[in-house]
């Protein structure tokens, strides 16, 4: 079993990017509102660490947790994950 997310800064703000944007369209299923604490709390670990999130970094972190048949990364084009690690580095 995985260790509890860390919550510290900026954890809340990218739990709230992920839940908005809901890559793996849990949350329009009435998953829990914190169904994507685990890759937030790789995300924002980088982030506090002060490095980067790319979209290959976005991609490691969602095949970690969620497989490599995501149906994010299968359905999403490149230039998508993009936009959201940019959104996430922003947080910064």
């Amino acid at each position: 079993m995985a260790p509890a997310p860390d919550r510290q800064p900026p954890f809340a703000a990218v739990l709230d990017v992920l839940t908005r944007v809901d890559p793996e369209g849990l949350s329009s299923v009435g998953a829990p509102a914190d169904e994507y604490a685990f890759e937030a709390d790789d995300l924002a670990g980088r982030l506090r660490d002060g490095r980067t999130v790319t979209a290959e970094v976005v991609v490691d972190v969602w095949e970690r947790w969620f497989g490599p048949g995501s149906g994010y990364v299968r359905r999403t084009s490149m230039s998508q994950v993009a936009e959201l690690a940019a959104e996430l580095d922003a947080l910064r």
